[in-house]
Formats: C-alpha cells, sequence, structure tokens
C-alpha cells in the first residue's frame, strides 16, 4: 500500500470495536473508494456509518457500496449548521500553494504574521523557533486575524493558548483555541471542508 494514500477505519457497535488499515484508491465527487480487506467486507454494513482517518483528519463516513474488491463511502455533507465531523479532528494542513494567512497580537501590540501549521474549526497550531513565544501568549488573551485563500473571507476573533508540544528538531509548536462568531466558524467550517476534499484527491 501507499503511504500517501493509507486510511484508518474504525467501525463501533455497542459492545464491539473493529479497526483496519486500507488503501484509498480513489476520490469521485464525494465519494471515497477504498480498498476492501477481508475483515473489511465483513464489518462495513451498507448504510452504516464508520470513522475514517487520513492525514491529519478523522471523519464520520457513510457505507454506500461494498464487492470483493473495494468498499465505498459517502464523505459528509457540508452544513453550516454542524462542524465537519468532531470540531478538532477535522484538522487540515493548509495549502503551500494557496496559504492560509495568520496575524496575531497580544495587549494592543501590532499584529505578527504566523505560518499555520494546522488548523481545525476549533483551533489551530503555529510553530516557533523561540521559547519566550509561549510567556507572550500564556494566559493572555489572543487577538487573532485569519485571511484564507480564494473564495473564503476573512475572520477576525481571539485565540487562546492550550498546549504546547516540544518537537524533535528543538523548534515548538504551540496550540491555540479558537475563538469566534457563528458566522465565522461557518467561514472556517468551509475551508475545512474544501481542503478535506483537496487532500483525499491528491496523488
Amino acid at each position: 500500500m501507499k503511504k500517501d494514500k493509507t486510511a484508518e477505519i474504525f467501525i463501533f457497535e455497542d459492545s464491539f470495536f473493529f479497526t483496519t488499515t486500507t488503501q484509498i484508491r480513489r476520490v469521485e465527487e464525494d465519494r471515497i473508494v477504498l480498498k476492501a480487506t477481508r475483515l473489511l467486507k465483513r464489518f462495513a454494513v451498507l448504510g452504516k456509518r464508520v470513522h475514517m482517518k487520513y492525514a491529519t483528519f478523522a471523519l464520520p463516513v457513510k457505507v454506500i457500496g461494498k464487492s470483493e474488491e473495494e468498499v465505498i463511502v459517502t464523505l459528509p455533507s457540508l452544513n453550516p449548521e454542524k462542524p465537519v465531523g468532531d470540531r478538532r479532528s477535522a484538522r487540515v494542513q493548509p495549502s503551500h500553494v494557496h496559504p492560509v494567512k495568520l496575524f496575531l497580537s497580544v495587549g494592543g501590540e501590532e499584529e505578527r504574521e504566523y505560518e499555520v501549521e494546522d488548523i481545525s474549526e476549533g483551533g489551530f497550531s503555529v510553530v516557533v523557533d523561540d521559547p519566550s513565544e509561549i510567556d507572550r501568549f500564556l494566559g493572555r488573551e489572543v487577538k487573532v486575524h485569519i485571511d484564507f485563500p480564494v473564495e473564503v473571507e476573512e475572520v477576525m476573533g481571539s485565540a487562546r493558548l492550550v498546549n504546547v508540544q516540544e518537537l524533535e528538531d528543538g523548534r515548538i509548536k504551540l496550540g491555540f483555541e479558537l475563538l469566534v462568531e457563528d458566522a465565522d466558524s461557518v467561514k472556517v467550517r468551509f475551508y475545512v471542508y474544501a481542503r478535506i476534499k483537496e487532500i483525499l484527491r491528491q496523488r
């Protein structure tokens, strides 16, 4: 199996849990065609919801087709009233071709631009070199300004530093909870959904 097209499938029953790793063969509009494994054919029931993890996101998908060779699932439909999967599990890395521009400021200071490591409806992460950035944000209200590429408008709101991770190369990953109005939350949701589909279609 190609590593870059490998997905994990999780199936939950009342008293039973099944998981497997399989290959994404192709994406057709809102349908994902998976390679059928022996047990996936057995436990993937037509019409039932399962969970698929790929790259940096996990999604609830529905089984709509099954054969000896393939299992077909559908992406969740985009509903402005409802998150795409779990607010935190649907986390995507922005495109390098069409990057997300993110600006942070604290205490009325001038905005500084940061490179977005990943983003979800519930939050985002940035990677920094200087440990003093932790003290700059920790326990303080952070103003955030996000400029999404192409059709999605800008988002303004606030954020809160909620986790710090020291990476192997010595840099520091800062994870923020995103606090925005409902209308801006929908804008983030549309971006995440569009990016999920783009990532799934990449070769």
